[in-house]
């Protein structure tokens, strides 16, 4: 059975601020997803897109490492 109900809570286009460093806004671009694996996410700095990261979902859903901001853009690419 595939993990639908994590992937779910986070979307591409969400933004989140990193919580340590406050004003660091990351875009969610894609989300991964593996039968080996825990769902991951890439996400893209927003004032550099080439910067990207990938991470686990449930560290971008701790919040105390991200904090979720408004509402979603167009994802990057």
């Amino acid at each position: 059975m595939r993990r639908q109900i994590k992937m779910a809570a986070l979307q591409p286009g969400d933004l989140l601020e990193k919580i340590d460093f406050p004003g660091s806004i990351w875009i969610v671009s894609r989300l991964i997803e593996s039968r080996h694996q825990r769902p991951h996410a890439v996400i893209a700095y927003q004032r550099n897109s080439s910067e990207t990261r990938m991470l686990a979902v449930s560290t971008l859903l701790d919040e105390s490492f991200f904090r979720r901001l408004g509402s979603p853009v167009a994802s990057v690419t």
